[in-house]
């Protein structure tokens, strides 16, 4: 992820999170956080309306009446008790023992927060599928009703909707599509005079779904932007004024309406090692290892690679310019502003339909240099051993 976007042949996917313990030229790094509860300000007040969330909540409960009605006479209270129950559970703790399925590593205690264990869905809902409607016991019903809402607890988890509104939305599909009426309308899109009928009895059409939680959806991908930018320039502003940093002025080329001009910004640094060898120059080649971090401490990419003629172009302004810092043997942190790192662009997750780096995010980066070669000098030869001549055996045949 220091490569520049218009010269990167493949993309890089997020790595695990993890937080870096910095001892050495001003100690640890004052992370920020990026849970929502501490954006700032701007941030905020980009967020979801509740009037939007409402709606968003009413909504996915009525497409999860819908999902739930497939299973068949699933109990709604079971349903949303599960939910509530895994509202209690620390979210990454299940999903690290729902990676194992439950079979190792589960963290004390967690299974015993539920009535049935989570690792049992797949099986009880197998077993569920093939029994007849009408043969179904009631522990059966119960325990599908249950691990089916510890699904739905998983699956909404960051949408931050109020489970209430979600459990009025599924009462609500359960009491009115006494028909199947919902399913008819989904296959001619929700047109005609009998679904206006039909919908007229929820409190929000079930054919917005798409189109709130797609405004739902760019609302918070709108704050995190703000928060991103606006928490990345406090935190640049408050580097520069202590923990050993020191600035670089940096020339780059800016685009406004289609014209180029050219700019100054400013990359801090701080030397973690000094090195003693060769200082890195324009036509240099050696070997980079690197770590890119988000101003909360999140590493999104971490490796090593060979430079070969080392030129402008090719890497963020921001990582070309910390190079020409070092010597060989040394290690440099960095503090790169947007516009010396991936721009207003960003570096999207094509994926997820959200974004790697977000547009003008302040990054962080650890790197240091090794095995310089300078400039029209001849690169050392590797000592090839020697082949051992094959030792030829002959054997004696009888006739």
């Amino acid at each position: 992820m220091i490569f520049n976007c218009n010269t990167m042949k493949t993309k890089t996917f997020l790595f695990a999170a993890a937080i870096v313990a910095l001892t050495s030229c001003g100690g640890e790094l004052p992370f920020v956080s990026f849970e929502e509860k501490d954006f700032c300000a701007e941030a905020k007040a980009e967020l979801p309306s509740a009037t939007l969330l409402d709606s968003l909540s009413y909504l996915v409960g009525t497409t999860e009446g819908f999902e739930m009605a497939s299973y068949g006479n699933l109990v709604n209270e079971r349903v949303f008790k599960a939910a509530a129950d895994f509202a209690k559970v620390e979210f990454s703790q299940f999903e690290e023992a729902a990676m194992s399925n439950f079979s190792e590593n589960v963290p004390e205690g967690l299974i015993e927060k539920f009535e049935y264990s989570p690792a049992l869905l797949g099986e009880v809902a197998e077993r569920y599928s093939q029994i007849p409607a009408e043969e179904r016991t009631a522990e059966q019903i119960d325990s599908m009703s249950y691990l089916y809402g510890v699904l739905l607890g998983y699956q909404v988890h960051d949408l931050g909707v109020d489970m209430e509104r979600v459990r009025k939305g599924a009462d609500d599909f359960k009491a009115f599509d006494t028909e199947g009426q919902f399913e008819s309308f989904i296959e001619v899109n929700f047109e005609g005079p009998e679904y206006e009928e039909y919908a007229a009895q929820y409190e929000i059409k079930p054919n917005l779904f798409n189109e709130v939680y797609s405004t739902y959806f760019e609302a918070k991908e709108k704050a995190k932007m703000v928060n991103y930018e606006q928490q990345g320039k406090n935190f640049l502003k408050k580097m520069a004024s202590g923990h050993g940093f020191k600035a670089k002025e940096v020339e780059y080329t800016k685009y406004e309406d289609g014209v180029e001009t050219k700019a100054t910004s400013k990359i801090l640094y701080r030397f973690l090692e000094k090195g003693n060898g060769e200082q890195v120059a324009f036509g240099d080649s050696f070997g980079v290892t690197y770590k890119g971090m988000h101003i909360n401490g999140d590493v999104f990419d971490e490796g090593e690679f060979p430079v070969e003629g080392f030129s402008e172009g090719g890497l963020i302004t921001g990582f070309t310019e910390g190079l020409l810092l070092m010597k060989e043997g040394s290690k440099i942190q960095l503090i790169i502003p947007g516009e010396l790192g991936y721009g207003e662009g960003g570096s999207p997750d094509w994926w997820s339909g959200t974004y790697i780096i977000y547009p003008n995010e302040v990054l962080i980066f650890e790197l240091s240099v090794a095995d310089i070669v300078k400039a029209g000098a001849e690169p050392a030869e590797e000592e090839v051993p020697a082949e051992e001549e094959e030792e030829i055996v002959s054997e004696q045949v009888e006739f």
